[in-house]
């Protein structure tokens, strides 16, 4: 993350940031600002643009591979057409090869599937958590614009317990979402890591390293 103007991060949470910290100065939450940002970490480490990309370069791979099957299966039939000790073991070699092709072109098909699922899912997540960030981080609080709170205190036209009770509505609103888009991350991404984990071999091999 770059730094932007004072107080900026780059964090989805700068607006909120800002906005508690304006409540802080009013005495209105005790809630430092590292409380504020906290909930929303994990979104602000998810690379949303760069999992879309790789999702789409294993969809094209998958399309590349069941072309390249074909390939192999035309030749294979041409293959068969030869005879003799060279003709068989070129048949042999052929079909071991588009059996290969075959296989990996399935698993990461389906992987690729999952990914490109996932990618769908968790832009609505990201949709849904800067949503809530945008609706907690307007600058308006108990009906009244963020710099004339102080004005409309002295004048009785709301009271601190009032904005107390909104500004920590809006806190507990915040980490729930953050709390929620964090979980749904690490959810969807275990089930892609799962879907390109190899039935056979050891734990955790992944199906990709079959492109060595």
């Amino acid at each position: 993350m770059g730094d932007g103007p004072a107080g900026m991060t780059g964090s989805c949470a700068d607006g909120f940031a800002t906005v508690i910290a304006v409540c802080r100065e009013l005495g209105l939450t005790a809630v430092d600002e590292a409380a504020v940002r906290r909930p929303h970490s994990a979104v602000d480490e998810f690379r949303m643009p760069a999992f879309v990309a790789d999702a789409q370069r294993l969809s094209d791979l998958a399309d590349r591979l069941a072309r390249a099957e074909g390939a192999a299966g035309a030749t294979a039939t041409t293959v068969g057409e030869w005879s003799g000790r060279s003709g068989h073991a070129a048949g042999s070699a052929v079909r071991v090869v588009a059996g290969d092709v075959a296989d990996l072109r399935s698993r990461l098909t389906q992987g690729a599937a999952v990914t490109t699922h996932a990618a769908r899912v968790l832009e609505e997540v990201l949709a849904r958590h800067a949503a809530v960030l945008e609706t907690v981080s307007r600058r308006r609080l108990g009906g009244v614009d963020l710099d004339a709170v102080p004005a409309a205190l002295n004048a009785g036209a709301v009271t601190e317990g009032e904005l107390r009770a909104e500004v920590h509505s809006r806190l507990d609103y915040a980490d729930s979402a953050g709390e929620l888009a964090a979980d749904a991350i690490a959810a969807v991404l275990a089930e892609v890591a799962s879907a390109w984990t190899t039935d056979t071999g050891s734990a955790g091999e992944l199906v990709l390293a079959d492109l060595r």
